[in-house]
């Protein structure tokens, strides 16, 4: 991969298919899972949560990177410190989702599952849009130097 945004596109996807995967497993697979020990549902998140949760903390680390990154070549801009929140939001609402399964609750899972997904919106919105400035950035500078030679 050239760019950093690149492995942001690479750790949205598995976190996406993380998400996909969990929603199969539950959904098809074993719709009825319910754990009856702590050590059941370690076994659950570590097996079919793990995916999410790596795609999270990717998503967490591209967009850190991509953010530091940028900081050292010119401005952050807007996009990137925004995709960060979203990932740091995404991130902590894994982490409570996870400790709220751990504790053999359901209680706060759909809202923490809800709070991780609308992070990981905000990351995708953000990185496209940055993307787009981006590639209107780098026409406008074809057009001066064209004009200019």
């Amino acid at each position: 991969m050239k760019s950093p945004r690149g492995w942001i596109w690479l750790a949205v996807s598995i976190q996406v298919v993380g998400v996909g995967f969990e929603a199969a497993w539950h959904g098809l697979l074993d719709p009825g899972f319910e754990a009856t020990t702590v050590r059941e549902m370690a076994a659950h998140l570590g097996t079919v949560h793990l995916p999410i949760y790596i795609g999270a903390l990717a998503v967490l680390a591209s967009t850190a990177w991509a953010l530091v990154d940028r900081m050292k070549r010119a401005t952050a801009g807007v996009a990137l410190p925004v995709a960060f929140t979203g990932a740091v939001v995404a991130t902590a609402a894994e982490v409570w989702h996870a400790a709220t399964h751990l504790q053999l609750s359901t209680r706060g899972g759909p809202i923490a599952g809800s709070i991780a997904w609308l992070g990981l919106l905000v990351v995708i919105v953000a990185v496209w849009l940055s993307g787009l400035g981006d590639r209107r950035r780098a026409a406008a500078t074809r057009v001066d130097r064209r004009r200019a030679a």
